[in-house]
């Protein structure tokens, strides 16, 4: 039995309980970790990225990507632990609007970067990964998104326990196959 399967599958149903029985801890959690990686994602465009490509446009939109990064990042982390509930929806909805905005800039980098010949293909995943996370971010403050934290931590309850019983069914198999791969 493979123990890093074995603690996916326990970290899936824990995180899936906390997703079914307080998703409202579960958002909470989610927006201070989308802060935290806001202010990296604005440290990294800030250092790095404004160097790749020595062209006024491109390095102007990365700074304002980077600055913006860094502001909703710490609004994100520091205003929810500082005040009460009402902050919580506020912040979501900042943070989806941030996403949106830094989609669209990115996507603006990312066509001076592919007319002027360098591959762009690495930042396409991010800037559909912050389409999805901005929809998902304006849904979640709504009723409909508590059900649906609750339906995640539903199918993360199940994927979870599918693994530990897979893992369990076939938990001799490995030896097995060891043991023939070295006759």
């Amino acid at each position: 039995m493979s123990k890093s399967y074995l603690g996916i599958g326990l970290l899936s149903i824990i995180a899936g309980l906390l997703m079914l029985f307080s998703p409202e801890a579960w958002t909470k959690v989610v927006v201070i970790v989308l802060g935290i990686a806001a202010i990296v994602n604005g440290l990294f465009n800030l250092i790095y990225v404004r160097r790749v490509f020595d062209d006024a446009y491109f390095r102007r939109s990365v700074i304002i990507r980077g600055l913006l990064s860094l502001v909703v990042g710490l609004v994100a982390v520091i205003l929810p632990l500082a005040l009460a509930a009402a902050i919580w929806t506020t912040m979501v909805y900042i943070l989806a609007a941030y996403l949106l905005v830094s989609a669209l800039l990115e996507l603006f980098a990312t066509i001076r970067l592919r007319s002027s010949g360098i591959d762009a293909r690495p930042y396409y995943g991010e800037i559909v990964g912050s389409i999805i996370l901005a929809v998902i971010l304006f849904v979640i403050p709504a009723q409909v998104g508590v059900l649906l934290v609750r339906i995640c931590g539903v199918l993360l309850v199940l994927s979870g326990a599918f693994i530990l019983v897979w893992q369990w069914r076939n938990r001799g198999m490995e030896h097995y196959v060891h043991s023939k791969a070295t006759d």
